[in-house]
């Protein structure tokens, strides 16, 4: 593996890493929200459904929302870049 191909490598890892977190943060988040709302343990889809559109809409959550759309796109791109482009030093 070469240098560019390491360093691609790491870098998708880290913006993978971010973003898994972010994700997972967000899920279990909305779990406690309706879980708050309903009062059970084992909220349905529907109340999921229902906190997404929340967090969709809510100002305080903007951050979140933003930051979680960005690495959305920056993983995309840079997962596209390395199937369209090929690794580094492939040419």
């Amino acid at each position: 593996m070469s240098t560019g191909q390491t360093i691609q490598l790491i870098l998708q890892s880290l913006v993978f890493l971010a973003w898994a977190i972010l994700m997972y943060r967000t899920l279990f988040m909305l779990r406690r929200r309706a879980m708050e709302e309903t009062g059970n343990a084992f909220p349905g889809p529907g109340q999921f459904i229902t906190q997404v559109g929340r967090w969709l809409r809510a100002p305080e959550d903007r951050s979140d929302r933003s930051t979680l759309l960005f690495l959305t796109f920056v993983l995309f791109a840079m997962i596209a870049t390395s199937a369209l482009l090929g690794p580094p030093g492939a040419r």
